[in-house]
């Protein structure tokens, strides 16, 4: 390149850097320094809140919600027990005598109020049913549901006697 080349090379370089105001000469000569702007302070609203006016937060996520208050081994509410054996928990009824005939075999239990009930294997009191009837002893399964949707099944022996 001749001079003439290399002084409009110049010229068109300081053309630059007085046309740019904020821009400095070691700026343009070299690209690895930039200028970084300065961080501006945070501004701070005292007077400014959220008003959901009854609608839902865009930013909060419901699904997560229900996972974290519930846990899912926690028993599930049965509601209202309905009236006579088939409303009473196995813990509440104890066994007073067993019957036996050709073909069935009975189990005499006495709830909290002081009733005798009759059942037969498969009958079901509010937790559970009667799963087979001995000569001395009933073995009741105990049925627990669980809010995670399993069931969870617990075999309870009521017996006559003591040992």
């Amino acid at each position: 390149m001749n001079i003439r080349g290399h002084l409009t090379a110049l010229a068109a370089q300081c053309l630059v850097l007085l046309a740019v105001p904020g821009l400095r000469a070691e700026s343009v000569r070299t690209t690895a320094t930039e200028v970084k702007p300065k961080a501006e302070a945070p501004v701070l609203y005292s007077s400014v809140r959220y008003q959901s006016d009854n609608r839902r937060d865009p930013f909060f996520n419901p699904t997560f919600q229900n996972k974290k208050d519930e846990n899912p081994n926690e028993e599930e509410s049965r509601g209202q027990p309905p009236p006579g054996i088939s409303g009473m928990y196995i813990a509440q009824v104890g066994l007073i005598g067993v019957s036996f005939s050709d073909q069935t075999r009975t189990a005499v239990f006495q709830g909290p109020d002081r009733r005798a009930y009759f059942l037969q294997e498969g009958d079901r009191l509010f937790d559970g049913y009667v799963k087979d009837v001995g000569s001395e002893a009933v073995l009741l399964v105990r049925e627990t549901r669980l809010k995670s949707g399993k069931t969870v099944t617990q075999e309870v022996m009521k017996r006559l006697r003591t040992p």
